[in-house]
């Protein structure tokens, strides 16, 4: 009975991606190889995004987002919606300045289910408009009912970008990462560490970065900040909001 409860179980965890099938449903997912972790579930709701690191001649990019069709396959391609949601008090990401609009023919057409599959990856093209140098607009995209898809669990149904040209917080710094690695994120830090070390510091740098290799260019920066401030006595490195900075 025991081995038949947990095969249950099991079953029912794996299936909540492709066997509800009372109609069609849509919603975001973690990716594709984390969809039966439960901690997972709720993984890259937010991107930040940054052209800091590109060439100049670089005027656009692609973040991806995960999405599911729930209800099991179909024999015919399947497009979903997409649209923005205005958030209060906030800087708003703009269509046509900050990023391509959904419904525009460009992006559009790439906003569907294929036939016989229930996961695709979805596209958000960011565009390098000059204002990013000097602000970070949020871009919130809500998938919305259509003719092909009603709604899924409704705390999956919507992803964020921050979209900027300046240094930012990667993902991967996470606060867990502040408290047992790096000490509290700031951008006069995150550059301390690029022109040290000679890497990025990126989210893809980070979320790749072994434990041991953590471990190494932390003493590789400490070693660096005790030196430079014995270099400038009275003026110690301090982040941009006048703190000092601090590697713990």
């Amino acid at each position: 009975m025991i081995a038949v409860v947990m095969i249950t179980m099991a079953s029912c965890k794996k299936d909540q991606y492709y066997l509800y099938n009372d109609i069609a449903r849509i919603q975001f997912g973690p990716d594709i190889k984390l969809i039966y972790n439960a901690n997972s579930a709720l993984a890259d709701t937010l991107k930040p995004f940054t052209f800091y690191y590109d060439a100049p001649e670089v005027t656009q990019d692609t973040v991806f987002f995960d999405i599911y069709a729930i209800g099991g396959v179909s024999k015919t391609d399947r497009p979903f919606t997409l649209e923005q949601e205005q958030l209060p008090n906030a800087n708003n990401a703009v269509p046509g300045k900050h990023y391509i609009a959904f419904s525009d023919p460009k992006v559009s057409k790439l906003y569907v289910i294929k036939a016989g599959t229930v996961h695709t990856k979805v596209p958000v093209i960011v565009l390098r408009d000059p204002s990013l140098k000097t602000t970070t607009p949020v871009l919130k995209l809500n998938v919305v009912a259509d003719a092909s898809f009603q709604l899924g669990e409704r705390k999956t149904l919507w992803r964020k970008i921050e979209i900027t040209d300046r240094l930012s917080r990667p993902a991967a710094w996470t606060d867990s990462f502040s408290t047992y690695y790096y000490g509290a994120y700031s951008t006069v830090k995150h550059a301390f560490m690029i022109s040290v070390t000679g890497q990025k510091w990126d989210q893809v740098f980070m979320s790749q970065l072994a434990i041991d290799l953590q471990d190494y260019y932390l003493s590789v920066v400490k070693t660096a900040l005790i030196n430079y401030n014995n270099a400038h006595p009275g003026d110690s490195l301090k982040d941009e909001k006048g703190q000092l900075v601090i590697f713990p």
